[in-house]
């Protein structure tokens, strides 16, 4: 007998379809002995549908089979019970089950003893019954019985019978979707708008790099590079080289219904040839006119723009022959380009300078996009030849020497040759060493094979390696940098923009490495787009100029300043009380002549401006500085406190939860990498606090952390709606993980900076030699209650949300083993395009 069971779980608040399975059989049989030694049977002999399409199903119940035998002479008696729970819909409910007879006894032959006779019935309480198809053994108000004759005889009579039932019932569930088709088009859009976030920094950088003459210039030409990366995401990916008697088959084996968004959008080799040759030449470019403040030299352009001719022709010798129209088309537009250079004979001034490097860049925006359509650019097949992989590997070292280019900038002085040359090699390699030995490695099959996914191609593989690589090269460039200008007074001609760079790369790294995967989440895309504006707000354009006097500040002079404000701030206050004294005064022994001297008396020292804006100007000055520190050791002061009070809450996420944007396999220990990078993102936050404290938004210690944790709450809280409702990236989703994730998130963050601004004030009472009470009136109720209660609020919420178990777990689902391609290669020179 088989009963499928069609109910509502209250608590998942979604469809269990629940089939149990009890038969029969005979003792000493065929049949008995397989189930002994093999187990039990699937069972299945129904389908499941929704709408008229297959349901799919979001996870399974708990699937038991038992078998009982009182005697070994006696029949055995077996049940087998299996469930799934359907995708949460709201509304009406439509489910169709159908019978599949020969499902039903596909495992299960009748010669070997199973049941020859099967009464199916299905159970559906609290649901109404429409349609029935196929002649039912008996029917009643919450069920339908059909009798099956599955006899050798007499089975395709009975499967040729179709025999459903259509079930409908109006449901109004309150929790989000558990399945969700992610589009290609909405993965471009929040590719969007976290380039956008990005290019917003990265112009100020290019603009304050380059000058102020050309300030303009610069942006336009990041902004005009920078809107090709999401253009060319719409490339697809070439078909791979099969013989005329091969197909490419995909295999699915994904576990539910849901389509993982690695698979929706899988960006081709055009979008990888532009973020890892053509943006990077492109700097390489930039930073050689940063140094010698002229355009690249020509020896500079031609070693750019060579290698990806070089490739055809090593494609060509490795056996992927490119056609004659590929060949032609390269020719007329090297012909093209070299008319479209003679018009620099004709032309002065800057055009004249900059159009050989910019007939440099049309070409290889030419030559990539002939390139990405070379099938073994998006190969998936490992068994490329020597010469193929070397052409591979020729358009990957751009990177490198870009970041090898910028170190000597960075600390103010060239690098010999031999440096530069280790620097290059050592950097390349990182970024690539997985993806060569994934290539040349020879692994038994028989084993678990860790390299994989670094098999894939590099182009539209996307591993983490040159990611993490990037991400924290990138980050050592900019401390290297703020470490060269550090000194009092020293600002140098880009440290505004690179502390808004850094704060970027700090919210990218707070929940793992940014990657395609992460950056193609809403809520990772608008909390990139967030920080970046918010970054603007909290290091304004040209703060370091107006600020300039505020970081000469020595120790000496904070303590003066310190002194001025206090004694500002008593007159000021003792002002306020002898007016609201001096009424009964007047009427009783004081004179006009008394209170005029005394009320001028006590005014506040200055004469430019309002009174009140004496008093705030002389609280800029005491509470605004470093108070005599350097800003480089500023900086270290904040990242070691900001780590510090992180450090409960850093080690609880190392230890119980996983990374963001990661690989499903990490060799190198690249998953210790990434939990290095979210565990040490609290300190970039508080390095820049120090670093830039004298630039941030705000008056007091206190002031400044509460706009510093205004401008990063959006990459602590935004990713997290994501990972807890978003069935695409969560693997259970819940409001309440979501809503308990978020007030966690947030309240940690409000307790760290507003314990790092009390911490930042009281060091600077320090520096001055006075107590922290004189700076901080502890006997007024709002100076105690608003920074005490705010972090007892906030850290009650994030002990709570600790204690209760019920933390969100931020982890993506596995981005590989989900759609795999088998396709052979021929083994002969093919042609392409």
């Amino acid at each position: 007998m088989l009963t499928i069971d069609v109910s509502w779980s209250r608590s998942r608040q979604e469809v269990l379809v629940q089939a149990i399975c009890t038969f029969t059989l005979p003792a000493h049989s065929q049949a008995l002995a397989s189930v002994r030694e093999k187990g039990a049977p699937y069972c299945g002999g129904y389908d499941t549908l929704r709408e008229g399409k297959a349901a799919g199903w979001v996870s399974s119940s708990k699937r038991s089979a038992d078998l009982t035998q009182r005697s070994p002479d006696a029949s055995a008696q077996a049940k087998i019970v299996r469930g799934v729970y359907l995708p949460r819909r709201s509304g009406p409910q439509d489910v169709t089950i159908t019978l599949n007879v020969k499902n039903l006894v596909e495992d299960m032959p009748a010669d070997a003893g199973f049941p020859t006779v099967w009464i199916v019935r299905v159970n559906a309480p609290k649901w109404s019954f429409g349609r029935t198809d196929g002649p039912v053994y008996t029917q009643t108000e919450s069920a339908v019985v059909w009798r099956l004759d599955t006899a050798p005889t007499a089975l395709e009579r009975t499967a040729a019978v179709t025999r459903s039932v259509s079930l409908s019932r109006s449901i109004r569930t309150t929790g989000p979707p558990s399945t969700r088709h992610q589009t290609r088009g909405e993965m471009l859009t929040a590719l969007t708008v976290a380039v956008s976030g990005i290019v917003v920094i990265a112009a100020f950088l290019v603009t304050g790099l380059a000058g102020a003459a050309v300030r303009r210039r610069w942006a336009v030409a990041t902004l005009v590079l920078a809107v090709p990366v999401c253009l060319v995401g719409l490339a697809g990916i070439p078909a791979p080289l099969l013989s005329p008697d091969e197909a490419q088959i995909h295999i699915n084996v994904s576990a539910n219904a849901t389509v993982l968004p690695g698979f929706v959008w899988k960006p081709g080799p055009l979008l990888g040839l532009w973020l890892w040759y053509v943006l990077p030449v492109a700097g390489w470019w930039f930073s050689c006119r940063a140094v010698t403040g002229r355009p690249p030299s020509w020896w500079v352009l031609f070693a750019g723009c060579l290698p990806p001719l070089l490739a055809f022709p090593l494609m060509a010798a490795g056996g992927t022959v490119p056609s004659t129209g590929v060949w032609l088309s390269l020719g007329l537009w090297a012909t093209s380009l070299a008319g479209f250079l003679l018009v620099r004979l004709l032309c002065t001034g800057a055009i004249r300078r900059w159009l050989p490097t910019g007939t440099a860049l049309l070409w290889l925006v030419g030559v990539t996009y002939w390139l990405s359509r070379s099938p073994i650019m998006s190969d998936e097949d490992p068994k490329l030849s020597s010469l193929e992989f070397v052409a591979v590997m020729v358009c990957t070292w751009p990177t490198a020497a870009w970041l090898t280019s910028l170190v000597g900038p960075v600390l103010r002085r060239p690098l010999r040759p031999v440096m530069q040359a280790v620097c290059f090699v050592v950097t390349w390699g990182m970024m690539t060493v997985p993806f060569v030995f994934a290539r040349l490695a020879s692994l038994s099959q028989k084993e678990l094979d860790v390299w994989d996914t670094y098999r894939l191609p590099f182009f539209t593989g996307y591993a983490a390696s040159p990611f993490i690589v990037l991400t924290v090269s990138g980050i050592t460039l900019q401390i290297a940098y703020l470490w060269r200008r550090g000194a009092i007074g020293d600002t140098g001609r880009a440290v505004e923009p690179v502390g808004r760079v850094l704060l970027v790369c700090a919210a990218l790294t707070a929940y793992g490495s940014p990657s395609l995967r992460t950056l193609t989440m809403w809520g990772e895309a608008i909390a990139v787009l967030l920080v970046a504006v918010a970054s603007l707000i909290l290091l304004p354009p040209g703060s370091a100029a107006a600020t300039a006097r505020l970081r000469r500040v020595s120790r000496r002079g904070h303590a003066r300043f310190m002194d001025r404000w206090l004694t500002t701030q008593l007159l000021w206050d003792t002002r306020a009380d002898f007016q609201r004294s001096a009424r009964a005064a007047l009427v009783d022994d004081m004179t006009v002549s008394d209170f005029w001297d005394r009320w001028h008396g006590m005014a506040v020292p200055g004469r430019n401006d309002d009174p009140e804006s004496r008093l705030r100007r002389a609280k800029q000055f005491a509470l605004g500085t470093n108070a005599g520190r350097r800003p480089w050791t500023a900086g270290l002061v904040g990242a070691g406190r900001a780590q510090l009070l992180a450090l409960p809450w850093a080690t609880y996420k190392a230890v119980s939860s996983g990374i963001v944007g990661a690989d499903y396999f990490m060799p190198f220990h690249m998953d210790a990498m990434f939990q290095a990078l979210r565990f040490t993102h609290w300190a970039l936050y508080g390095f820049v606090y120090g670093y830039f404290y004298a630039l941030l938004r705000g008056l007091t210690p206190v002031g400044k952390a509460a706009w510093l944790m205004l401008a990063v709450l959006p990459a602590e809280v935004l990713p997290m709606v994501p990972l807890t409702v978003d069935p695409q990236y969560a693997v259970a989703t819940s409001w309440t993980d979501m809503a308990t994730g978020c007030i966690g998130v947030a309240g940690q963050t409000l307790v760290l900076f507003m314990l790092l601004g009390l911490w930042w004030e009281w060091s600077l009472a320090r520096a001055a030699g006075m107590k922290w009470s004189q700076v901080r009136n502890f006997r007024r109720l709002s100076s105690i209650t608003v920074p005490v209660g705010t972090v007892l609020v906030a850290g009650a919420t994030a002990f709570a949300t600790t204690v209760a178990g019920t933390w969100a777990q931020p982890e993506l689902k596995p981005p590989t083993s989900v759609e795999s391609t088998q396709a052979a290669h021929q083994s002969e020179p093919a042609n392409w395009l």
